[in-house]
């Protein structure tokens, strides 16, 4: 059994929030860490409060403010990843300057690869990825709403070194209330949830539609079909093998998502980078590494980009109608 964990969670929004109520309603060390002071001010003085499907008021005294905060808790020894894939470089840099020897690194964010991306400054027998099947939303200060979880959970480790964590984890988790099973086959479970992500994430934000609303509709639901045959097919070039049937059953479970807000939704609406980058553009370079033409997924990472971008035109051409 290797040390116990004591927790750094950066970002406490809906995915690191959530993880962070569990842990610490079931007794474990955990340090909040996020940019967004307010979400930290009541965190800290009022405890972190669930809803949905999960109903908790977790205390969480400890928090950083920062990443160079995390200095502060020299017991920390297992930093949690949970921001938007977006800012990692940028992070990673920071995560850097208050790293101590044998810490340990969890990326649960969405997302292809950003396992690799931390292992090439803290080395890959240091790092594990997590996949989420929760979702929710932050309804105000301290306050989340964790709308579904299609359990389990999954996690890995990238080398035989960290195993004993990543088992020793996936138990934490379970008996935590958030049922996480170890998986020695980490990417099969990483790919299906980007494949996923990107038939139906993108989607919504560029119609500011919620996911039962492209579902419903005729148009987007062919979309999203051939997204996930892009998805799988380049998957499959790349070595993961899914069970039979994963394409129905991703139809089927995209189907069945309710009238929830994507992440990407709600990035495009709040004009934050997106984390097209991570998803859509992943299935588009793995697809161009194995000869595999993905051109609804090339569109769609287009598009948002280009939404993203900012226009060179001048504000007087921008205007003209």
């Amino acid at each position: 059994m290797t040390s116990e964990p004591k927790f750094a969670i950066v970002g406490v929004g809906p995915v690191g929030g959530i993880l962070a109520a569990h842990l610490a309603h079931a007794g474990h060390y955990v340090v909040s860490c996020d940019v967004q002071t307010p979400h930290l001010n009541a965190i800290k003085e009022q405890g972190l409060s669930l809803t949905g499907v999960s109903k908790m008021t977790a205390q969480c005294e400890r928090v950083a403010y920062t990443v160079s905060e995390l200095s502060n808790f020299p017991e920390v020894n297992t930093i949690i990843i949970s921001t938007k894939a977006s800012i990692l470089p940028e992070l990673i840099q920071e995560i850097t300057k208050i790293a101590q020897p044998g810490m340990r690194f969890i990326c649960c964010q969405n997302g292809l690869d950003n396992e690799e991306f931390l292992g090439e400054t803290f080395g890959l027998d240091n790092v594990l990825r997590i996949v989420i099947n929760y979702g929710g939303s932050q309804m105000g200060d301290g306050k989340i709403n964790m709308s579904f979880f299609n359990p389990p959970n999954y996690i890995g480790a990238m080398t035989e070194k960290s195993v004993a964590l990543a088992q020793q984890l996936a138990k934490m988790l379970t008996d935590s209330g958030l049922e996480t099973h170890f998986t020695t086959n980490i990417k099969k479970y990483e790919w299906e949830k980007v494949v996923l992500n990107s038939a139906l994430n993108p989607v919504c934000a560029l119609t500011r539609k919620p996911m039962r609303d492209m579902m419903d509709l005729e148009f987007t639901e062919e979309l999203v079909e051939e997204l996930l045959r892009e998805g799988i097919a380049v998957a499959e070039a790349a070595g993961i093998r899914f069970d039979e049937g994963f394409l129905d059953h991703g139809i089927h479970y995209l189907k069945n998502a309710g009238y929830h807000r994507t992440s990407m939704h709600q990035d495009i609406i709040r004009q934050i980078p997106t984390e097209i980058d991570w998803i859509s553009c992943k299935v588009v370079e793995w697809g161009r590494a194995h000869g595999i033409e993905t051109p609804y997924n090339l569109a769609i990472a287009a598009l948002i980009k280009g939404l993203e971008m900012e226009s060179g035109a001048p504000e007087s051409h921008s205007e003209q109608r």
